[in-house]
């Protein structure tokens, strides 16, 4: 089997700042360069995916994303257009995402030790603060009543400067244990 290093990226320049906040962590994002690079493992592989933002004279970004992992011309072959390779790294089954959003735009920074609770009774309990790739972050345990067996482990920054997660850590309950599914941590950040 062939097997080989993939990497798709897209350069994409926006019309403004403000398209640029329109994406969703983006919101509160105050501007300037930024780079974050992610590790992901899924049951299918790991990957590294890097998002950077590049200001301009004239306002726009340059954005910039990349995936890079193995995958087989088999599993290539399914794709449409080479450039659309699009391996399960994109947040997983992400049951969590809108409630991620949602703590994001509560008001204030998120604290240790507390309790959020969101729509349909689904909480976010706080433990501590945790650093990863440099970042200070408040980590947590989202969880649904519908889905007493899975848990999603986020740490967030209170930084609107990191505009997503530097941890996303699904996981499901075996036994008596929590299992990986898929996660997702921050290895490398820049922000001037």
């Amino acid at each position: 089997m062939v097997r080989g290093v993939v990497a798709a990226i897209g350069v994409v320049l926006l019309a403004g700042y403000t398209g640029v906040a329109q994406w969703g962590g983006l919101t509160a994002y105050p501007g300037g360069y930024l780079l974050m690079t992610y590790h992901i493992t899924t049951p299918e592989g790991a990957y590294t995916y890097t998002l950077e933002l590049t200001p301009k004279e004239d306002g726009t970004y340059t954005v910039r994303t990349e995936v890079l992992g193995e995958a087989s011309l088999e599993e290539l072959s399914d794709v449409g257009l080479f450039f659309t390779w699009q391996p399960s790294v994109w947040f997983a089954q992400a049951w969590w995402l809108p409630h991620y959003l949602m703590l994001r735009s509560m008001g204030g920074p998120l604290e240790p030790g507390r309790t959020y609770v969101l729509f349909g009774g689904i909480s976010f309990v706080t433990e501590d603060y945790v650093t990863v790739a440099g970042v200070k972050a408040v980590k947590g345990i989202l969880t649904s009543p519908g889905a007493p067996d899975e848990r999603v482990v986020l740490a967030i920054a209170p930084d609107p400067a990191v505009p997503y997660p530097v941890l996303i850590r699904q996981e499901r309950k075996e036994g008596g244990d929590w299992v990986p599914k898929y996660e997702m941590v921050l290895v490398k950040y820049e922000h001037r």
